[in-house]
């Protein structure tokens, strides 16, 4: 576009928030580390030597992070007090029903770091672990990508998990319902980390029991919420690897926010592998963010596809695309079921054809 002399053109907004996005976030991030949030829910609007005080830190570099979370509207001031934004309150409160600050830990910890590495990303189409140290042999196991990479010590497995449980767990309890497993008797949670969705299944359908099956560093996280929930002796954990060892039986098979994670070829095997495993009349449930028939977004899966490329080998596709490697396996009166959120669930029936 030629440029008009004596005029300027003002930068967008919108693009001026994009060019700071990575500002914006990790004051999101920071601020919930430092637990600011919570700070100003239970002690009210504050001053900035107050919050300071009750923080115990600099006035000077806190000022400054107070001032951007102002400007992002994260904070509303009052004269010379500070206050949580009401409307986002029940989301940033780790006392509300409606928190979403377990979600951050992985992102602030692990994404946010391997996201520097973008342009390698694009040019190279690969993952990027070993730009942040990790070890680069390991990138083609698929045991490795989370045992060397996400489940590397005590405080990743938990910032990780606990985004998976955030992320998950009320779409479940929506998915569930929206759609019955009465008359089924066994879920097993392929890959269901702490279980959110066999939890959420289990407390609607009280003649369910379940099976989460994932790795051993995995344990004690879903045994925790399964005691937490009062489903312990409903349910057990199954240490296994989904893609080569045996699967235990069941009559319902879920696969969460997995197959977003791994290749084509791996997911179909997997598929398959379930639907051997099924009797007749049992299900399949896939549950994963789902891609416009045109891939146009939405934006959280656009977000999360990218990130696939980062960290895992695999992409986000549209119902239909799940749709067709379920009916090729062989499954029928196949049905997408969309939660009110995020996530979404696609059934499939393994039929008797004789």
């Amino acid at each position: 576009m030629e440029k008009q002399r004596g005029y300027v053109m003002k930068i967008p907004l919108m693009l001026e928030k994009i060019m700071f996005g990575f500002v914006e976030s990790q004051v999101l991030f920071v601020c919930h580390e430092l637990k600011l949030f919570d700070c100003l829910i239970d002690e009210g609007p504050s001053t900035l030597d107050q919050i300071s005080n009750h923080l115990k830190l600099p006035e000077a570099s806190l000022e400054r992070l107070l001032i951007c979370a102002h400007c992002i509207n994260l904070l509303e001031k009052e004269g010379n007090k500070y206050k949580i934004n009401p409307e986002w309150a029940p989301f940033l409160s780790s006392k509300s029903n409606h928190y979403c600050g377990e979600r951050f830990g992985h992102y602030f910890k692990t994404s946010y770091q391997i996201f520097g590495y973008l342009l390698s990303a694009i040019r190279e189409n690969k993952q990027q672990w070993e730009k942040i140290g990790r070890n680069a042999k390991a990138i083609n196991d698929i045991n490795s990508i989370y045992t060397d990479f996400i489940y590397v010590n005590e405080q990743s497995i938990e910032a990780f998990l606990s985004t998976m449980w955030a992320s998950g767990y009320t779409d479940s309890i929506d998915l569930c319902e929206k759609f019955s497993f009465a008359g089924y008797k066994k879920l097993i949670d392929l890959g269901g980390a702490s279980g959110s969705f066999a939890v959420a299944a289990m407390h609607k359908n009280p003649n369910l029991d379940a099976i989460i099956v994932d790795y051993p560093q995995v344990r004690p996280y879903a045994e925790a919420k399964l005691k937490e929930h009062h489903l312990e002796s409903r349910a057990y954990f199954y240490e296994g690897d989904i893609f080569r060892d045996a699967l235990p039986a069941g009559d319902v098979y879920s696969i969460g926010y997995l197959l977003s994670d791994w290749p084509e070829s791996m997911c179909v095997s997997l598929i398959q592998k379930t639907y051997a495993r099924l009797p007749t009349n049992g299900l399949i449930v896939i549950l994963e963010k789902l891609f416009d028939e045109d891939k146009s977004g939405p934006y959280l899966t656009a977000m999360l596809n990218l990130t696939m490329l980062f960290e895992m080998q695999g992409k986000h596709g549209s119902a239909s695309d799940y749709v067709n490697w379920l009916e090729k396996a062989g499954f029928m009166d196949c049905q997408v079921i969309p939660s009110s959120g995020e996530k979404h669930m696609i059934i499939g029936v393994k039929k008797n054809l004789r």
